[in-house]
């Protein structure tokens, strides 16, 4: 058992400071601003969900090793078998949908379990180069026939001082069709978050 805490701690220990990480942060922060809840859908044992502790009601999901401490409430189930017992306000599912065989099914669950979904996903990495990844080379169409949506707002997020080959993460926001998006006001509520958080610190 010590001998998995400890590769459990060493793979978030070589993630964590990712710039795509920061990226994923601060939409975070404009997009879930007023968000009460929050689903990390294959959450593994990355940290990430500590960072968004204004959001009272944060659960990580994981079909092993979901993410837990006494901030994140841990579930540890198949998404693809788990009863959603309601929507949240925010769902996560960063570089998981490379790993889904049925990766359309698992994108069409993430809309279920609620309204603002954000995916990232490797860009472009050459078939073979992860041996766990089934989907690779995932696109942004390929992405898209999954989701069966474009986004609302895209960026490609590349790891600074490096020309490693693995190195852009396509991150992909969606948003409640019947609510009008705006990106000065996701930026606004980012921007006014970050400030109230600067205050605590």
């Amino acid at each position: 058992m010590a001998a998995r805490v400890q590769v459990d701690q060493d793979y978030w220990k070589k993630r964590s400071n990712l710039m795509y990480y920061q990226y994923v942060d601060y939409i975070v922060r404009g997009v879930g601003a007023e968000a009460q809840s929050l689903l990390d859908v294959g959450s593994s044992n990355a940290a990430y969900t500590e960072n968004f502790a204004w959001i009272p009601e944060r659960f990580a999901i994981d079909i092993s090793k979901p993410y837990a401490s006494k901030n994140i409430q841990s579930i540890e189930a198949d998404f693809l078998l788990y009863e959603i017992p309601k929507k949240f306000d925010l769902v996560l599912c960063l570089q998981v949908l490379e790993h889904i065989e049925d990766a359309r099914t698992f994108a069409e669950k993430l809309f279920q379990a609620g309204d603002r979904v954000l995916i990232s996903v490797p860009f472009l990495w050459e078939a073979g180069s992860s041996k766990e990844h089934v989907q690779d080379p995932v696109s942004f169409e390929k992405l898209r026939s999954w989701t069966g949506r474009d986004p609302d707002y895209h960026i490609v997020v590349e790891e600074p001082i490096s020309n490693a080959p693995k190195n852009k993460r396509l991150i992909c926001y969606y948003h409640p069709e019947e609510e009008v998006f705006s990106l000065v006001k996701i930026r606004r509520a980012a921007e006014a978050l970050t400030n109230q958080l600067q205050r605590f610190h």
